[in-house]
């Protein structure tokens, strides 16, 4: 269902990414494609690759998202866990390994990265809330390079995984105590060939500028898979087909940007705007590129070539697609009242309507997986807290949070679009997404439930929870007329 609606409504979003794979511009070329949580971004993404097949068009394709948490808060993890990885899709050969030089790189950073939690190991009198935050700032390589500010609404402490430790006093301080450690002070010999071939004054370098030196060690690995112009007219085409361009698709920006944000804008994309191979790069956020950092608007507008604002599907789409499914008309206002026309809900919203076990555990289950399926492990322990509460703002929260988290939440619930309200005059949830998350909520742990009723319910002076407008609808078969919340 979700692929039907997507297609049959997408198609100039699809015409406009599709011309963009098959232009021949040299240099980069940055297409970003925004919308909130839920509208299809990353199905548009998917769909067009599907169909134009960029192996054929000659692309190497690189990809990187936020689907691992491990790796969020690690540069090396997500360079050398997705982006670079050793073994590439066709027409990259099978049995070939790729990016060595960044590998050895990664090797590199993982061994200062070890010294280093060994000397903050034996320190004694450090809180070890700021020992743990100081190997953060190393493997996200923020404290490897000099010239980095260390504002806390710089270093996003959240999307870091710094959440626990986000005072900043705790921030400064373990900013400090990393920038005074031995293993960061003395020079971090390289694995030969790579500082014969980024070229030595490397011994500082690790430390001291971890962003360009990869990017280098990138661009250099790059050089040896793509066929690049300079390369055909030295030896003339080669025997065996090789790609001649790069595609580099970023999904979940929103939660990548914190870690990759500085490398992207400040290292990597001016590289490659003079490599010897046109690159294009797809980033897919639920902001516009220049929200997530400053540098998009100041440094890289000149490459961005499209544009694609991704919005929900108005009434009378809607109602179209609700009318190809079969379901009785006089429910269609209520599916579009509780969807507000995001794909991803009307897609829930229909299949529920739909499904002979709408009202079983698993579909519940189902759900809240999908709802929360990019959201880190903090944040749906966030979503299944703010479930509870009818209104959502910094004095409700801290009757079920912490209160050091309770900015921090407040923050992330107003930029979560797919599961805020937008038509509510405060912060409130979408009550189609409260009423099945609260579904599965109570059928996974019934005491916790219970209790959490409890804390907002007094909270509340007593007032009924969930609300009437929420309250769960029978269920009734598509087409036997009665009435149904969707």
């Amino acid at each position: 269902m979700y692929e039907t609606i997507q297609e049959t409504r997408r198609a100039s979003e699809i015409t406009r990414l599709s011309r963009l794979l098959h232009a021949s511009d040299d240099g980069l070329s940055i297409c970003s494609i925004s919308g909130p949580g839920g509208v299809g971004k990353t199905y548009l993404v998917k769909q067009v690759l599907s169909s134009e097949r960029p192996q054929e068009l000659g692309y190497i394709h690189l990809s990187a998202d936020a689907s691992n948490p491990q790796t969020r808060g690690d540069f090396f993890g997500l360079i050398e866990g997705q982006l670079a990885t050793p073994s590439l899709p066709p027409p990259a050969r099978p049995n070939r390994h790729y990016f060595p030089q960044t590998r050895k790189l990664a090797a590199a950073h993982r061994e200062l990265v070890e010294k280093a939690t060994a000397e903050l190991g034996v320190q004694e009198g450090a809180p070890e809330e700021v020992k743990k935050a100081a190997v953060r700032l190393l493997r996200a390589g923020h404290r490897l390079n000099e010239l980095m500010p260390k504002t806390r609404e710089h270093l996003n402490v959240a999307g870091l995984g710094l959440d626990k430790h986000n005072t900043p006093d705790v921030l400064d301080e373990a900013w400090d105590m990393a920038g005074a450690l031995k293993a960061l002070s003395g020079s971090i010999p390289l694995p030969r060939p790579i500082g014969d071939i980024l070229g030595q004054n490397t011994r500082d370098r690790v430390r001291r500028d971890l962003f360009n030196v990869t990017a280098e060690a990138l661009l250099s690995d790059l050089a040896s898979v793509i066929d690049t112009k300079d390369n055909r007219r030295r030896r003339g085409r080669p025997k065996e087909e090789k790609p001649t361009r790069l595609l580099v698709v970023l999904d979940d920006y929103e939660v990548l940007a914190p870690l990759l944000g500085d490398f992207l804008v400040g290292s990597l994309l001016p590289k490659l705007a003079s490599a010897p191979f046109p690159t294009l790069l797809v980033v897919e956020s639920r902001d516009d590129l220049e929200a997530t950092h400053p540098g998009w608007g100041q440094h890289a507008k000149g490459w961005l070539r499209e544009q694609i604002r991704l919005v929900p599907f108005d009434e009378e789409t809607t109602f179209g697609l609700i009318a190809e499914t079969g379901i009785a008309e006089e429910r269609w206002a209520s599916i579009y009242e509780a969807t507000r026309g995001f794909p991803f809900l009307l897609t829930l919203a229909i299949e529920e309507a739909t499904a002979p076990d709408a009202d079983s555990a698993l579909f519940a289950k189902k759900f809240f997986d999908r709802t929360t399926r990019w959201m880190t492990p903090k944040e749906r322990e966030w979503f299944a807290a703010v479930c509870y509460l009818d209104v959502i703002n910094e004095d409700t929260l801290r009757v079920l949070l912490p209160e050091e988290e309770v900015p921090l939440v407040q923050d992330w619930f107003e930029r979560e679009a797919s599961i805020r309200d937008p038509a509510a005059r405060s912060f409130r949830m979408r009550p189609l997404v409260r009423e099945k998350a609260l579904r599965y909520l109570e059928t996974r742990s019934p005491s916790r439930h219970r209790e959490m009723l409890r804390k907002t319910t007094e909270a509340d002076g007593g007032a009924p929870f969930p609300p009437k407008s929420q309250a769960r609808p029978t269920p009734q078969r598509p087409g036997s007329g009665a009435e149904r919340s969707a």
